[in-house]
């Protein structure tokens, strides 16, 4: 076109031709124009696999909390200054009706935005009565509105709401694996102080095991040899109530030795040394609990029905999931490892464990339901990949002590927290490497040696995290409780000392070091002092009345657990003599 313009010229013949053409010309231009844009001004005929710049829409996974928020109070404001305009409107026609009464065919409605839109009435007009009110004809006959929405809109939102599920799921799987990804539900700068808050004292025989409804919750349950359950209230501390009394209890027949929460906190598993599981419900109307399933895992009833294989009973037990908590996971004392789900009769999966390698008396799961460890008492920990239902790595113990407790690391993911028999050691393992990370030494002894075994073990661990590093506390045999900080070796201490202790105190202090590749963490003890004598010698004037009683435990400390209300953060320790102490 440019080259016959060029030759011919801009005649009259040649103008009309161009614009009977300028349509067809100016789409050809606004393609060509679009085209230059996507390949590029400087392609030389090479074809460009660049992202087009082409607007894509988008559909948020999670939703923006502070965004909508803000939006949900400015609609509530605007909502509630619609409704103040619309009474006083309503007002002001009942004020007013006969000098300014609004026409029936016409009536006034205001939309979202604020705009007054005038209706038309498809009804014909009509004479209001005087017994009538006025404002019922100055609204608009309701319509019935059907939505119909095509089912290509429809699957794309089940789509949508399936993404959306996913992604919740790998989100709280993301903050399971790394603590410091996510807000920890302890305060900023918490730290356990020893201050004894409240004495519990209804069993009448050794606490075998506690358990937190849900984590970090206000209400926790405690099963006994007594063969009673019984549900504490946190909650009742934040009040001038005191919280000696337990909301609910249930009586079995048999010594408990273990107990774990399911049913998203609304139910209980517990296992008595007679072989007996059993589920119970928690009734808010009652002060007792009702049972809902009985299971019996001795030889005698296995026998019965015909059921060769004899468990025996429940070492351990804990819920699978922490959210839904509708699979329980228990251990028996032969060596099996079952998955049993609430809601479906049977057990979901099944695992065997080696009788050679020892008996089960520990085990503990990963947050993430990933992995599963069991100890042994010939310090053996076997590690099952819960997604296949296989063992991945075995990790002995170097003097094949007894593995009293395990759990899972409270920051590193592939990480092992193992207390053995004797020394109060406590043992930090990796999985993937079966290298020993960390120790934790609280005797006399040398460190991370089998010479002068002191009779004291770990029988409690609490892991957990605050300003994203993680925290180790820990009870056992010499009625003590300790807080560790592996990275801070500064804030570890003895928070709650043994009854005995005051009788001679001691200087304690904490050191770390580097043995064999292992960094040690040890607690060591000065020499007695005499503060507490010459304190005594310094009165001239003696006190009147007793001594007050020491806070800490009399007998060995059994079980951990932490718990929290709206205002406060408490650590909770049960004991062999049948005492749960709360402390802050």
């Amino acid at each position: 076109l440019f080259r016959r313009l060029t030759t011919e010229g801009l005649t009259d013949q040649i103008e009309a031709q161009l614009l009977s053409m300028s349509a067809h010309l100016i789409k050809l231009h606004r393609y060509k124009l679009a085209e230059t844009t996507r390949v590029g001004p400087h392609s030389n005929g090479r074809i460009t696999l660049d992202a087009r710049a082409d607007p894509i829409r988008e559909v948020l996974l999670c939703d923006r909390i502070g965004k909508l928020e803000v939006k949900s109070g400015a609609a509530v404001k605007q909502r509630k200054s619609e409704s103040d305009a619309a009474a006083q409107a309503q007002e002001w026609q009942h004020m007013f009706a006969d000098s300014h009464s609004p026409s029936p065919t016409s009536p006034v409605v205001t939309d979202s935005v604020g705009s007054v839109l005038t209706v038309t009435a498809l009804a014909p007009p009509t004479q209001p009565t005087p017994t009538s009110s006025l404002v019922e004809y100055s609204m608009p006959e309701r319509t019935a509105l059907l939505e119909k929405r095509a089912d290509c809109r429809v699957e794309f939102e089940g789509l949508v709401g399936k993404l959306k599920t996913r992604y919740a799921s790998y989100a709280l799987n993301r903050e399971l694996r790394d603590p410091t990804m996510t807000s920890s539900p302890l305060p900023v700068g918490w730290k356990m102080s020893g201050t004894l808050a409240a004495h519990l004292h209804e069993h009448k025989a050794a606490v075998s095991r506690m358990t937190a409804l849900k984590p970090y919750g206000s209400l926790f349950a405690s099963a006994s040899i007594d063969g009673t359950v019984r549900l504490w209230d946190c909650n009742k501390l934040d009040g001038q109530q005191s919280i000696n009394r337990s909301r609910q209890s249930y009586h079995a027949n048999s010594p408990l030795h273990a107990i774990a929460a399911c049913d998203a906190g609304q139910s209980l598993a517990i296992a008595g040394k007679d072989g007996a599981l059993l589920l119970l419900k928690i009734d808010t109307n009652s002060s007792k609990m009702a049972l809902q399933q009985a299971r019996h895992l001795d030889s005698s009833t296995r026998v019965e029905r015909g059921e060769p294989q004899d468990d025996g009973p429940v070492v351990e037990m804990q819920p699978l999931d922490q959210g839904a908590q509708s699979v329980i996971v228990y251990a028996t004392l032969y060596g099996a490892l079952v998955g049993w789900d609430i809601r479906a009769p049977g057990y979901a999966w099944r695992l065997e464990s080696d009788l050679r390698k020892g008996v089960i008396t520990t085990f503990c799961v990963d947050p993430t339901s990933s992995w599963l460890t069991v100890g042994t008492s010939s310090g053996r920990h076997i590690c099952w990949d819960l997604r296949f239902r296989l063992p991945i790595a075995e990790i002995k113990h170097p003097y094949d002590s007894r593995i009293r407790r395990v759990s899972h690391h409270p920051v590193e993911p592939s990480w092992l927290v193992s207390a053995s028999q004797g020394n109060n050691e406590v043992y930090v393992w990796n999985i993937e490497t079966g290298h020993r990370q960390q120790a934790y030494w609280a005797s006399s002894s040398p460190p991370l040696s089998n010479a002068n075994v002191s009779s004291h073990s770990v029988c409690a661990l609490l892991p957990g995290v605050v300003d994203g590093s993680g925290f180790l506390l820990t009870g056992g045999t010499d009625q003590r409780i300790r807080y560790w900080d592996p990275v801070n070796v500064e804030n570890c201490s003895l928070v709650v000392p043994s009854p005995r202790d005051y009788l001679a105190t001691s200087n304690i202090s904490y050191e770390s070091r580097l043995i064999d590749g292992t960094r040690v963490i040890s607690e060591i003890t000065g020499s007695a002092t005499t503060e507490r004598n010459a304190r005594a010698g310094s009165e001239d004037v003696p006190r009147s009345g007793p001594d007050m009683p020491a806070p800490g435990h009399h007998d060995v400390i059994s079980d951990l657990l932490m718990c929290r209300t709206s205002k406060q953060t408490f650590v909770v320790s049960s004991s062999r003599d049948g005492v749960i102490k709360l402390w802050k």
